[in-house]
């Protein structure tokens, strides 16, 4: 096999214009990867929190996540929150997924936990309310009613925010947002003879041919981690026609879909980068958030991730200078991949904390109108509400230029697909029932990967049959409780990829 490629010829996308593409010191979680904090030109005044320091037993409040972009909003609102009410000791912690992971189950054990907190990456949502972990915002929330209904109708969704008619979390940002882009750094193109800046990589081949470039000229053409390498899989097979959500479902057919030809294509054209050497050494275990930190230094020419980058960069890497573009597909055709609107960054509520007036009090106004044009500007509008209001009345002076080009990828490519959980109020009942399947999707791809698993597509078949039959089992158990669910329901025959599933197309299943 070839080490080098013919010369690559890039060209224009009406899409992408060669200014849009000039990128040099911009601004910035399916996927979350966790990091330091971020920087923002936002501000926190006049944020207000229905909170009275003389009726409260709150003296602390602690909340952790992964951090990252939504670290730039909610760090800032609990240290407004310590500075307007300095009784109550507060401390945002973003340290990474790796301490969630760690911290939140021995907190749970010891009953030390912080008050807010994320989920840890392998426990599902219906774990953490069966074994208590976790409590509903109903009887919580100063003014529940009001600020539910501050929501779109289908924000707050059965078995994902709302399980046995209570809502234990909610969506801070919107999911429409792609999680695999292109940053092509402009040092690495140009000492691999490539021109800046690079206005096209359309095809894998495509793809393929300028990390070799790059890499024959000294550095490791492709940047992705086995954090979200099973994200690059899945959206790289969505640009080749595969069908399956960001769960692995083809909501046509309510089946999970891993072993599908196009995942498999998908696969083999990473794996071939990868015996390509155009990977950079030792990514697997590499960490998203030193991967971050490394790409503008010149670990590597291509990093495949999601925009939470890029605020990074601007804070520590002002100078450095490269193109975003969105995947290539298989042949340059435009594609589709299908995304499930459930809202991003869920936070839970600890079910013992001691401190619930001033978690309340925060949730509150996060999840108000004001809290959400706060996390729009204040994430330079990298972060996008499910609530329009605040989306349309944001501070546009505030907003970074590459924010909307990456909100204009997203509209273009992504598209909103059926969920079970908006057509039958019962779902959570179902996803109450759902056991973990284990190895899951990324472990797998990461045994494909690391060559303890030889045969993926058997393995894939395999992850598939198991997901088929937890998820059957779940909505027989759930039956078995009194629910009205049934498996069919999981099938949308009437689903166009081709646009979002709206509530006439749910409405069209019931006539």
């Amino acid at each position: 096999m070839s080490t080098t490629a013919p010369r690559l010829r890039f060209r224009r996308r009406s899409l992408l214009g060669a200014t849009a593409l000039m990128v040099g010191g911009l601004s910035a979680c399916s996927i979350e990867t966790g990091g330091d904090d971020a920087a923002s030109s936002g501000s926190a005044d006049g944020f207000a929190f229905a909170f009275d320091p003389e009726t409260t037993d709150s003296t602390q409040l602690l909340w952790m996540d992964s951090g990252d972009l939504k670290a730039v909003f909610i760090g800032a609102v609990i240290e407004e929150f310590g500075k307007q009410f300095p009784d109550v000791n507060t401390q945002y912690d973003g340290s990474g997924w790796d301490q969630v992971n760690q911290v939140v189950p021995l907190g749970i054990r010891n009953g030390s936990a912080p008050d807010v907190f994320a989920l840890p990456q392998n426990v599902p949502p219906e774990t953490a309310i069966n074994e208590g972990w976790v409590q509903p915002l109903d009887d919580v929330l100063p003014d529940f009613a009001t600020w539910k209904a501050g929501f779109p109708e289908t924000a707050l969704i059965n078995g994902v925010h709302v399980f046995d008619g209570k809502t234990y979390s909610w969506p801070l940002n919107s999911t429409r947002r792609l999680d695999i882009t292109q940053y092509i750094s402009h040092a690495a193109a140009e000492a691999a003879g490539v021109s800046v800046p690079v206005e096209e990589v359309s095809t894998w081949d495509d793809l393929r041919s300028l990390a070799r470039e790059i890499t024959a000229a000294g550095t490791p053409g492709i940047l992705s981690t086995a954090d979200h390498l099973d994200i690059v899989v899945g959206n790289l097979a969505n640009t080749a026609g595969w069908l399956g959500n960001s769960d692995g479902m083809n909501m046509r057919t309510g089946r999970f879909e891993y072993s599908s030809p196009e995942y498999l294509q998908a696969l083999e054209f990473v794996l071939a980068l990868v015996d390509d050497g155009s990977f950079v050494p030792g990514f697997l275990t590499l960490k998203d958030a030193d991967a971050r930190a490394q790409f503008p230094t010149g670990l590597a020419g291509i990093s495949l991730n999601g925009p939470w980058d890029i605020s990074q960069w601007e804070k520590d890497s002002p100078d450095f200078e490269y193109s975003i573009l969105p995947l290539p597909s298989p042949d340059g055709s435009d594609y589709t991949i299908p995304f499930r609107e459930t809202g991003a960054n869920m936070a839970w509520l600890y079910a013992d904390t001691p401190n619930l007036d001033a978690a309340a009090a925060v949730i509150e106004f996060m999840g108000s109108v004001d809290g959400q044009r706060a996390m729009i500007e204040l994430s330079d509008g990298f972060l996008v509400s499910t609530i329009e209001e605040a989306n349309n009345s944001a501070d546009q002076t505030q907003l970074n230029d590459r924010a909307a080009l990456v909100a204009d990828l997203a509209t273009r490519y992504m598209r909103a697909c059926p969920q079970f959980e908006i057509r039958n109020e019962e779902a959570g009942k179902v996803t109450l029932k759902l056991q973990a399947s284990d190895p899951s999707i990324s472990a797998t791809i990461e045994g494909i990967f690391t060559g303890q698993i030889t045969d993926a597509e058997a393995a894939l078949a395999d992850l598939d049959s198991r997901l088929d039959e937890e998820m059957e089992k779940a909505f027989e158990a759930a039956a078995a409780d009194g629910a009205s669910v049934d498996y069919s329901e999981l099938q949308f025959p009437n689903w166009d990829p081709t646009t979002d599933y709206a509530a006439d197309d749910y409405a069209a299943l019931e006539r």
